[in-house]
């Protein structure tokens, strides 16, 4: 309400008056940010990598030692897409009830999925070192037709301070077609096997993938486009409340 002034009498009139604030600025406002963030998405798209990957759990051997039984679930390992390569990280989520178990060793029963081993790549999450590559190093316990095709075992003696320790990952690259290698993995033709030690009581025991994956991470793209969508609607809705304010 805007109150003018009668010049004669003095008197204070009121007048109402109705301003209707153009939403011109609201829209160029939103094509803006939606601009913004789709240029953001575009670069985050050519820059995302790896492409795909898959989560795997491991299972224990059947008929062999029990120790490790209750913890098998703290070892999983992901397998990533990298163009021609595939990474294999490999980690110990830690359990407060064996605190102190590592993974001293990781085996490949491969038949011919993999080639030309890394080890000691940027992928590695904590104090972790492993040495290894072609090798016929057998997996404790044996079991379940498991043939030793790559070898790797923590640096220092198999100790566990260069181990996967509890909340560390290992991180094991290779040339491999990721569809087959996947695929392989979810049938049994190509199995990982590990060695932790330091379980309760000194104990040990070995496990051995299971040939089921136990998750899909969706690929950056498919993540970029729905955090987009989302990204969008709450800046509409912002945007529109604040030009309906203005009105």
């Amino acid at each position: 309400m805007v109150y003018i002034e009668y010049v004669k009498e003095k008197n204070l009139l009121p007048v109402n008056i109705k301003i209707k604030v153009s939403t011109m600025n609201f829209q160029l406002n939103l094509v803006k940010s939606i601009l913004a963030v789709a240029g953001v998405a575009a670069v985050s798209a050519v820059s995302a990598a790896p492409a795909s990957a898959v989560g795997f759990s491991f299972s224990n051997i059947v008929g062999g030692d029990n120790p490790g039984d209750a913890y098998q679930s703290n070892f999983t390992f992901d397998v990533l897409e990298q163009g021609e390569s595939v990474l294999f990280n490999i980690s110990n989520s830690g359990n407060a009830a064996a605190p102190s178990m590592f993974i001293s060793k990781v085996l490949f029963d491969d038949n011919n999925f993999l080639s030309n081993a890394a080890t000691n790549i940027a992928a590695n999450i904590g104090t972790v070192a492993f040495t290894g590559g072609v090798g016929d190093d057998q997996l404790p316990q044996g079991g379940n037709g498991f043939t030793t095709n790559y070898a790797f075992s923590s640096d220092n003696g198999g100790g566990n301070k260069w181990g996967v320790q509890a909340g560390e990952t290992l991180g094991l690259k290779f040339t491999g077609n990721y569809a087959n290698v996947v695929s392989a993995l979810n049938t049994g033709a190509l199995k990982l096997g590990l060695h932790v030690q330091a379980l309760p009581n000194g104990a040990s025991d070995s496990y051995i993938s299971s040939t089921s994956n136990t998750e899909a991470t969706p690929e950056p793209l498919t993540m970029l486009a729905a955090g987009a969508a989302v990204g969008f609607g709450a800046m509409f809705k912002k945007q529109r409340d604040q030009a309906q304010k203005a009105q």
